[in-house]
């Protein structure tokens, strides 16, 4: 069989693996394509950079006693202090250490994000696999609201959702998984079509399985690689959504709590004035943690297609 390429990207994998008389794929086969492909994601420069910058930032959000001492929110005498030997990134102008900010800081992101990113790649991915392998009016339901919030710039619609719902965690991270749920059902949809027609499908149907025995045995194992690319893709711009969210201040909380969003909206004014490091170090985080994903999901991206 000639190999082909899904919608995504991804090599199709009845072109990888070995299919056996009954059209099932070889498991053995398809677990040693997984290592040789694991084997390469550590070798990328990049995955190596990108997993070590954002392991960084989960630990300093789960301990970050480890970093330093500071108390975020501990006022000082010493009002806007450049960085130096007693600051490493200086105070804001309320005397507040930039850096223990910066470090505790991560914590609320990496925790509302992390799972708003879960929770749409796990809703998208089902709704994808079951409009991918029925088809038929529930593809199309499915399809147009797809469609629908698609078209809708997703700041706005989030910025409408919280506001009406309110800004508590569980209210941001609902309203991220929707917004991302679309995107990623539509990339799902597209590989598990391209795996329904194939043979090894065609196979099992009439084997008489069943059609759940199907999607979850045959064609989830075999798009699972685009599912994880899709949460590392995803993880990024959930990022920028709930900081954004921070930085417009409808994010729930005490306005003193570190967050990288907040900080960035309350001193970013007085760049002009000189003080550029209380709103610089925070947005570098920001962007530090989004590349760092970016770098993991490319290099993932690419494991898979070689």
């Amino acid at each position: 069989m000639a190999e082909e390429t899904t919608p995504t990207g991804v090599t199709d994998s009845a072109a990888v693996l070995d299919i056996d008389e009954e059209g099932v794929v070889d498991g053995a086969t398809r677990r040693q394509v997984q290592r040789e492909q694991f084997k390469l994601l550590l070798k990328s420069p990049g995955f190596l950079i990108g997993f070590s910058i954002f392991m960084f930032w989960v630990v300093a959000s789960f301990f970050p006693g480890w970093f330093t001492t500071v108390d975020p929110k501990e006022f000082t005498p010493q009002l806007d202090i450049p960085p130096g030997s007693d600051a490493w990134f200086g105070t804001d102008k309320l005397g507040r250490d930039v850096f223990s900010r910066v470090i505790f800081g991560a914590r609320p992101i990496m925790i509302v994000a992390p799972l708003a990113a879960g929770l749409a790649v796990i809703a998208g991915t089902l709704l994808g696999l079951a409009a991918g392998y029925y088809r038929g009016w529930f593809d199309e339901i499915v399809s147009r609201i797809a469609e629908a919030l698609l078209s809708t710039p997703a700041i706005l619609l989030a910025i409408l959702i919280v506001v009406t719902f309110g800004s508590t965690d569980p209210v941001i991270i609902g309203t991220v998984a929707v917004l991302f749920t679309p995107p990623v059902y539509r990339t799902v949809r597209a590989a598990a079509l391209s795996e329904s027609r194939l043979d090894y499908v065609t196979s099992a149907k009439m084997r008489g399985e069943s059609s759940l025995f199907i999607i979850a045995r045959e064609i989830l194992p075999n798009v699972i690689g685009v599912t994880v690319v899709e949460f590392t893709v995803r993880l990024g711009y959930a990022i920028f959504t709930v900081a954004t969210l921070a930085f417009l201040g409808i994010k729930a909380g005490n306005a003193t709590d570190a967050d990288w969003g907040i900080d960035v909206s309350a001193t970013w004014e007085r760049i002009v004035s000189g003080s550029w490091w209380p709103t610089i170090f925070p947005a570098l985080a920001i962007a530090s943690l989004v590349i760092a994903v970016n770098l993991i999901a490319d290099s993932i991206e690419e494991a898979l297609s070689s």
